[in-house]
């Protein structure tokens, strides 16, 4: 049985000069590369390390970026595969997709 990571931060945390946003957790940090077109968040790559897949961090990641979009008036468009699915899996946050 996979355990769950808890995050050393509950928030995912946006750093707009490098282009991503991160969660650092004891072990590592899980990232996603994002580029602005106005208000839109549009998210290219994420990556947890490999030894850490399946542990629920890419959903923490996710769902802190759409948080984020939400809470600051913009949209998501989810040009990662991994992203678009987890947004497939959470309509509650469709009202953030662009």
């Amino acid at each position: 049985m996979t355990q769950h990571v808890e995050a050393s931060r509950i928030e995912v945390v946006e750093r707009p000069e490098t282009g991503r946003f991160e969660l650092d957790f004891a072990g590592g940090q899980a990232f996603a590369l994002y580029r602005s077109d106005g208000d839109r968040i549009i998210v290219t790559h994420t990556e947890v390390p490999p030894a850490f897949n399946g542990r629920g961090l890419g959903s923490q990641l996710a769902e802190g970026i759409f948080r984020i979009a939400r809470a600051s008036g913009r949209r998501v468009v989810p040009r990662c595969s991994f992203v678009a699915a987890w947004a497939r899996r959470h309509p509650d946050y469709g009202d953030v997709l662009a």
